[in-house]
């Protein structure tokens, strides 16, 4: 792979695009194409840009540009061609085209895409392009968020891929994490996966505080800076649906029937009810005449919205307060030990996000390295192989599962008993993930 000097950034404009021209020109000191539909929308991403990565040492390497007038041009210039365009088979093909007759050899090209295939994409290319085509899945916002899923595909040469990475990892900071050409690849996988389940949940006990009730039984002090439903309509429940629907029509694995997307939230689709970009969803907030704000939550029964309950539900209290003290290992032990309800989907949970990652080694990713990464970097999420350190280790954890009727994965069966089932933790503090 040659040296990156010269990059085109297809989709400029959006959130995405800019903030990752940004840590390309920052960090990596390329001169960056920045192509849009037009060049206003261009030029408003140059300062999207800028503001991102908080310098504007940058300005002067980035040139606005337009889809029409400078695609062909700016591509024949540069090392590796980033393309953000809509997440669409029908957008990416026909550019994929353009740049295919206009790249030259040895030119990376790459997607930002959350689970389109990476072989389909690169057949628009000779030999050479597939060789050079990736998938490149970075979270946003970019600056804050360094995972990077690169997604390799049947085509792709082995040395290209190594220096790939290389270049991601130590000139752009990137958490490299490589995955398959599989369906929403790792991270999405697992964290909508669960995200997905948790909202079956909450319509199976919509009579006990339904959405609220889920969120509070899955939030931080399981691992997590973000409970569940909060993050559905945080990412906005078009694009969750987007993200479940490709998974479950394109996989056939023992989780298949919790990818199929509840009935309320096609429901608050239709009605233009999205999430936090729409001002409603799943929740929502209302202003009041004094000032005051007040949250509000969807009742699945009636199609309203209620006042945002409390829950006084002892052993999530007893585990925060474990997790203030820094006892980690204390608080997965009351969660293992506690009675009732509650408690049981707690462990149901904790269970099934483990299962469930260490279940894609092999065919999504080579190491379970890879998918506590994804999780770690990518969700904020205390990555599955630290979880089964917090349990007791590889039995205990094991024992859990099997009470909960979970699948036990052939990696964590074959562990050794007394050595630390985690291996990422010179890179990333598990610890740091839990929110008391």
């Amino acid at each position: 792979m040659r040296e990156i000097k010269t990059v085109t950034i297809l989709g400029a404009n959006g959130a995405m695009g800019s903030g990752s021209a940004g840590v390309i020109a920052a960090f990596g000191g390329a001169k960056v194409h920045m192509l849009a539909r037009d060049v206003e929308k261009a030029k408003q991403g140059i300062e999207a840009a800028v503001s991102s990565v908080k310098t504007d040492t940058i300005r002067g390497r980035m040139i606005p540009g337009s889809y029409d007038a400078d695609l062909e041009k700016a591509v024949a210039e540069s090392d590796w061609v980033f393309e953000l365009v809509a997440e669409s088979y029908e957008v990416k093909e026909p550019i994929n085209t353009r740049i295919a007759k206009a790249r030259r050899p040895g030119t990376i090209v790459s997607t930002v895409s959350s689970g389109l295939s990476i072989g389909r994409l690169a057949k628009a290319y000779d030999e050479d392009g597939q060789k050079h085509y990736y998938g490149t899945h970075f979270f946003n916002p970019p600056y804050k968020m360094i995972l990077c899923e690169l997604v390799t595909h049947a085509g792709n040469d082995k040395k290209v891929t190594k220096a790939l990475g290389e270049y991601l990892d130590k000139v752009l900071g990137r958490a490299v994490v490589y995955t398959n050409d599989t369906p929403a690849f790792a991270g999405n996988r697992i964290g909508f996966q669960l995200i997905n389940e948790v909202a079956h949940f909450a319509e199976k006990y919509a009579d006990k505080g339904g959405i609220a009730l889920l969120d509070e039984i899955i939030s931080g002090y399981t691992g997590r800076a973000m409970s569940p439903l909060a993050t559905a309509d945080f990412v906005g429940l078009d694009v969750h649906k987007a993200i479940v629907d490709n998974i479950y029509d394109n996989t056939k694995d023992e989780a298949h029937e919790t990818f199929k997307l509840p009935g309320y939230f096609q429901k608050l689709i239709d009605e233009g009810k999205l999430g936090m970009k729409s001002g409603s969803g799943l929740t929502k907030v209302v202003k009041h005449a004094d000032g005051k704000r007040e949250k509000f939550v969807y009742n699945i029964k009636t199609g309203s919205y209620d006042p945002y309950p409390k829950f006084d539900i002892p052993f999530i209290k007893q585990a925060r307060l474990k997790i203030k003290e820094s006892d980690y290992k204390g608080a997965m032990e009351i969660v293992k030990t506690a009675n009732g309800l509650e408690a049981d989907i707690a462990r149901y949970f904790i269970g099934r996000y483990i299962s469930y990652s260490l279940s894609l080694v092999g065919e999504v990713v080579e190491t379970k390295e890879m998918t506590d990464g994804a999780m770690g970097f990518g969700f904020n999420w205390v990555p599955a192989s630290a979880l089964v350190d917090f349990l007791g280790g590889p039995k205990e954890t094991i024992k859990m599962l099997e009470t909960s009727k979970l699948p036990v994965p052939k990696i964590l069966s074959d562990a050794k008993s007394g050595k630390k089932f985690y291996e990422l933790g010179d890179k990333l503090d598990a610890r740091s993930l839990f929110k008391g």
